[in-house]
């Protein structure tokens, strides 16, 4: 055989059995259900929802981190099959307000923390009205567009994360909802975003086993920490500041109608590391300034540390901050205790 010909039919041959085996772990890990996909679909999304804030398409059945999410006629998170009783007579409503993390993006609903307060407490109802991408201004919007409406309200809980301070997950989704379609691939990404930024977000949303690596041989989990802890440093208190006004503008309002607010601070998997610089001075910080500001809350950090297990088991595959099933059962059972 031609000695060129043998060289190329073994570098072809080797090509396919690179890509068998990245195919093969691939399926394996979609069959694992062990690493979600970082993608929402499109249809999820609506802009003007609550005033200037978008919102969750309402009576919709999308797509978020791998896991069907359906929402009811005001757009909020339920199970699926879900029918309202409007002749039930609720003993109470609770209303929940948070970002992804409070949504439950990548978990079943039924594991949710909104999920286990309506098990918990069947007399009375549970609104989870949180947005993937929401910040402190959106929550705000929330409470000025959906309260008024609804006097049958009688708590508030706002799950609140680290990166509420933060717009750019709000400026990705709305960029998304400008584009008024899904991008589907690689050369739709790209469109929008440089080349590198694209084929990354093609690939966390299409491929595990990308997710899977990234996750192995980088620290996405402290890489996001150290972005958005920034905001709580001392030489960004006038941001800090800003950014959390629409906070005390929430537990203003709701004192005014005698409705209780509790917030509860949702830690970061790298402050859950068992090691002595585990990071907690956003906390801290926030922790003064609800005292401060007569704002009641509640910090689980202690909840899950008391658990004797890895930090990374409250958490999805490789993410900083959405919780697995087992995160929101403690962010649960700390609000309980309550």
């Amino acid at each position: 055989m031609n000695k060129n010909l043998f060289n190329a039919s073994l570098a072809v041959f080797s090509l396919v059995i690179v890509f068998a085996v990245l195919l093969a772990f691939e399926v394996l890990l979609r069959l694992t259900g062990s690493v979600k996909p970082i993608s929402n679909s499109r249809e999820l999304f609506v802009a003007g929802a609550f005033g200037h804030s978008k919102g969750n398409t309402k009576n919709v059945e999308a797509m978020s981190f791998g896991e069907k999410v359906y929402t009811d006629k005001y757009g909020f998170r339920v199970p699926p099959n879900y029918k309202e009783d409007v002749s039930e007579q609720y003993a109470g409503t609770i209303l929940v307000i948070g970002d992804s993390v409070a949504f439950g993006v990548g978990v079943k609903e039924q594991y949710t923390l909104a999920a286990l307060l309506r098990k918990e407490m069947p007399a009375a109802r549970v609104f989870n009205s949180a947005v993937i991408g929401y910040n402190s201004y959106d929550y705000e919007n929330v409470i000025e567009n959906f309260l008024p409406a609804h006097p049958e309200i009688t708590r508030v809980l706002l799950i609140y994360c680290l990166n509420d301070l933060n717009s750019s997950s709000a400026a990705l989704i709305d960029g998304e909802l400008n584009t008024r379609r899904q991008k589907t691939n690689l050369f739709d990404s790209a469109r929008h975003v440089d080349i590198i930024a694209g084929m990354n977000e093609f690939l966390r949303a299409n491929s595990l086993l990308y997710v899977y690596l990234k996750g192995l041989l980088t620290d996405p989990q402290m890489r996001f920490y150290k972005a958005d802890s920034l905001y709580y440093n001392a030489d960004n208190n006038a941001l800090f500041t800003n950014n959390i006004q629409p906070i005390v503008n929430i537990a203003n309002t709701l004192n005014a109608r005698h409705i209780p607010f509790t917030v509860i601070i949702a830690p970061y998997e790298v402050q859950l590391r068992k090691t002595a610089e585990a990071p907690h001075e956003p906390q801290k910080k926030l922790s003064a300034f609800f005292s401060a500001n007569g704002i009641d809350f509640i910090d689980p950090v202690p909840d899950f540390l008391a658990k004797a297990i890895p930090s990374k088991d409250f958490y999805l595959y490789g993410d900083p901050m959405h919780f697995s099933e087992m995160g929101h059962r403690v962010m649960f059972d700390a609000l309980m205790r309550r």
